[in-house]
């Protein structure tokens, strides 16, 4: 094939056009190399400058209509891609000249007719579905002008035809420049065509669906962004934050990938913190502060419904990723930053209560990197929320889930003598299922306070299983006679519901059977 001319910007692998065969790009490279000879053109023949030449002075000296202007370019253009692929100067001096036009119509009529924009549409579309790699369509000089000086809904077609073929062919985003093109053309679709704005109980209903899967659609190109190194990696996603900030309430949907991107990139900066070369305090202190403040600003800026919980749960898995990479000061703001969503914003019960096993979770998987005092306080936090839940049964069963808060699981790492010895305060955990207990024996209903009297007793169970000195069986034995006597009251007085919680009841009692544990009666008095 012929060699690139001076004028390409591109490697002739990029400069390979697509074709509708069932051919290896390798064969496309050579059949589009050889078009000129394939074609008989001659080599001294000038097939596009001819052209060029006579589409300029029709368009000139005739005085042609915008319509029919770009219909001739989108000829003028599909003959440089079949016959000149690796010239991308011949297609970037047909942009160039559709620019001007465009911005000569740009107060005609005939510019924003259908058959102008189909026309606008395709000559846009032209080399971006002809090359292989997308990048050489969005490297022309005048690619980008040429789609910002169109109309909304043309830009958003080119947008969303963008978006597809990047995450249909998984490219990577890894230079400065791809993504800068990238954001150029989505911005589109990231800012424009948003909700009328005003005070937040003044605005209207949510984004229509396919505004929505747009979003989506961006936010999955965030995760395509993959520098070639930490440091480039990180200078991207400030780029990407900063495009993305420009969506105002879209963010609730971008946000999250661009929060999962940056924690992988604090794992990657903690696996590499063994290296002179990378200055891993700074950079990881500045990643920190740069998810920080993407989350206060979602909190901030976003007012529609479920935004808090999902900042909220963002806080904790910044804390736990914090808590992993040892660093137990930052892992504590982040969950403190938790706490702090959880009393200004979440009021539904139901939404409490899953926060509340939500932060509790993720404390007790990451309890062992934190010093006791910051640990202690935070645990505290959570039982006492818990404690505070507005239904009995929410309450109930928070409560006694806090109590693994103080009973840390033995890791993997211990066996080899590694890791610190989990947490464990036995008489706490006692603390925490005592009151449990009270809390189900305060609801009204039979059947529900029975029901959490069973799941309380398997609690009383594993910890008896884990030689917490603080369960004995005495306890065991109490709360057995207890549940045993509510059933008989309940079945007397003719209580509903009462059958699931005695089908759960016989299987713990015949799991406390198989284990044969001494002094433990299961049977009713």
């Amino acid at each position: 094939p012929p060699a690139p001319t001076t004028e390409s910007t591109q490697t002739t692998e990029d400069t390979t056009v697509q074709s509708d065969s069932a051919t290896s790009p390798q064969q496309q490279s050579k059949s589009n190399g050889d078009a000129s000879r394939n074609r008989r053109i001659p080599e001294n023949v000038k097939l596009f400058e001819i052209f060029h030449e006579q589409v300029m002075h029709i368009a000139g000296m005739q005085r042609l209509p915008i319509q029919d202007i770009t219909a001739l370019l989108v000829s003028l253009v599909n003959l440089a891609l079949n016959i000149y692929p690796e010239r991308l100067d011949y297609i970037d001096q047909v942009f160039a000249y559709a620019t001007r036009e465009t911005q000569r119509f740009q107060n005609s009529a005939d510019l924003h007719n259908q058959g102008t924009q189909r026309a606008v549409l395709d000559l846009l579309m032209a080399p971006v579905k002809a090359y292989w790699s997308l990048f050489t369509a969005m490297a022309l000089p005048n690619f980008v002008p040429l789609f910002s000086a169109q109309t909304y809904p043309t830009r958003r077609a080119v947008a969303g035809e963008v978006a597809r073929i990047l995450l249909r062919n998984e490219t990577r985003i890894r230079t400065s420049e791809q993504l800068h093109g990238v954001l150029s053309i989505l911005a589109v679709l990231i800012k424009e065509g948003q909700l009328q704005q005003g005070p937040p109980g003044m605005r209207r209903g949510g984004e229509t669906d396919e505004t929505v899967e747009e979003q989506g659609w961006i936010a999955r190109i965030v995760h395509l962004i993959r520098g070639r190194d930490n440091v480039t990696q990180f200078e991207l996603l400030k780029k990407a934050r900063v495009a993305l900030a420009e969506g105002n309430e879209r963010t609730k949907h971008t946000t999250p990938a661009l929060l999962t991107q940056s924690l992988k990139l604090a794992r990657n900066f903690k696996r590499r913190e063994h290296l002179s070369s990378d200055d891993y305090a700074t950079q990881s202190s500045q990643l920190y502060k740069f998810m920080h403040t993407s989350l206060s600003s979602l909190y901030t800026r976003v007012s529609t419904p479920g935004v808090p919980d999902l900042v909220l749960r963002l806080f904790v898995s910044c804390g736990q990723v914090a808590a992993q990479c040892e660093n137990e000061d930052i892992a504590y703001e982040y969950f403190a930053q938790a706490f702090t969503v959880y009393e200004e914003s979440i009021s539904d019960s139901r939404s409490q209560f899953q926060a509340i096993c939500i932060i509790a979770g993720a404390l007790s998987n990451c309890g062992e990197r934190f010093g006791r005092e910051n640990y202690d306080t935070l645990i505290t936090k959570a039982a006492l929320h818990g404690s505070k839940l507005l239904k009995k049964p929410d309450q109930c069963r928070a409560v006694y889930l806090a109590s693994h808060l103080w009973w840390g699981v033995e890791k993997a790492e211990r066996e080899e003598g590694q890791g610190k010895e989990p947490y464990r305060d036995g008489k706490r955990v006692l603390e925490c299922l005592q009151r449990a207990l009270r809390v189900a024996d305060a609801c009204m209903d039979t059947a529900v306070s029975v029901e959490l009297f069973v799941e309380i007793l398997n609690r009383y169970v594993y910890y008896f299983d884990q030689e917490n000195d603080a369960v004995t069986t005495k306890y065991l034995n109490g709360l057995v006679e207890l549940i045993h006597s509510n059933l008989a009251t309940g079945a007397g007085e003719g209580v509903a519901g009462l059958d699931n919680p005695k089908r759960h009841f016989e299987r713990t009692l015949a799991y406390i059977e198989s284990r044969g544990y001494e002094g433990v009666e299961i049977k009713a008095k």
